[in-house]
């Protein structure tokens, strides 16, 4: 695939700061269409990534081409067919959300004709057409970030970067937001990527993700292909009819490695690492040992473990 079908594509992007370097030599590609995460705790270089990416700031080594376009090039090109919502993004109070839309409008040269058309549209996909003529400053948390997304929005740009698009929103709005990032996406076939330091939004949000830490890209993948990763730490809970105290002894002495037990639930959970070759003989040899077992499932390693031990690995020296 040639660099121009990609929406981004990075080669060692890096940026310091003095001594600190906040962005570690980067390697991304992000195909046209892709809802693309940035997963990564606060400081992680989430923020400086969208910066170089969106040409407000200029690498110390390494490129980025944005759209087919190069980074610093092209950063006034960029800037014209992308969209950037900040951590926190500018509305202005005392404008009313048609005067905002607008003003952003007339700043991205959109014409006043097309501004008006586009204001409507937004307006409506956004469920905000009751309150045009409302100042910002009397809108809710909620509605006031459906208002900057808009605003992102309303010179209709090919990529658009969120950098913690629901991080002050209680969680009725952040859910708000998320069903209309999913629904952009899939109308539009925008390209969006999202900085976030929220694991469930980039699971549910995002096709595809990357683990970022102290400017380190640590993993890139599918959330189901990043738990996939740890296959070796899936494990088989069996619940009992009742509890008998000698199946944590028969279980050691078959060599089955108990990771937690929980009497009060009659439960038992092993670490396997291949249950589908695993856990067949094992419920045979219950079995045919009169523990009466009610309940055999799977549990597999979730994206937060995955990200919580990415981060931990890399703190405390470097991935393994």
């Amino acid at each position: 695939m040639s660099s121009s079908e990609f929406a981004v594509e990075t080669i060692r992007l890096t940026k310091d700061f003095d001594s600190l370097r906040a962005v570690n030599e980067i390697d991304l590609t992000i195909e046209k269409s892709e809802i693309f995460g940035l997963l990564g705790p606060n400081g992680a270089g989430k923020t400086t990534t969208i910066r170089l990416l969106s040409g407000m700031l200029i690498p110390t080594f390494g490129k980025a081409k944005v759209l087919g376009m190069d980074s610093v090039e092209k950063s006034l090109q960029i800037r014209e067919k992308t969209g950037l919502l900040t951590e926190t993004p500018s509305i202005y109070d005392r404008l009313s959300v048609r005067e905002n839309l607008t003003f952003f409008g007339r700043i991205y040269g959109v014409k006043s004709e097309d501004i008006q058309k586009n204001i409507k549209k937004l307006l409506k996909i956004f469920d905000l057409e009751e309150r045009i003529d409302s100042k910002a400053g009397t809108l809710s948390k909620g509605m006031k970030q459906k208002v900057a997304i808009a605003r992102t929005l309303i010179h209709d740009p090919e990529l658009i970067f969120l950098d913690e698009p629901t991080a002050s929103l209680a969680p009725e709005s952040a859910k708000v937001v998320r069903d209309l990032i999913l629904n952009l996406a899939k109308e539009s076939n925008k390209t969006f990527f999202i900085a976030t330091h929220n694991l469930y939004e980039a699971e549910i949000l995002c096709d595809r993700v990357a683990i970022i830490n102290r400017g380190n890209i640590l993993a890139v993948g599918k959330p189901k292909e990043l738990k996939e990763m740890m296959k070796g730490e899936t494990y088989t809970i069996i619940r009992f009819q009742e509890w008998n105290n000698e199946v944590e002894n028969f279980l050691e002495i078959n060599n089955y490695k108990i990771s937690n037990l929980v009497q009060e639930e009659r439960k038992i959970q092993i670490k396997l690492k291949d249950i589908e070759k695993e856990t067949p003989p094992l419920i045979k040899k219950l079995i045919e040992n009169n523990y009466n077992i009610v309940e055999v499932f799977h549990e597999r390693p979730s994206l937060e473990k995955i990200y919580l031990e990415l981060v931990e690995r890399e703190t405390n020296g470097g991935v393994r």
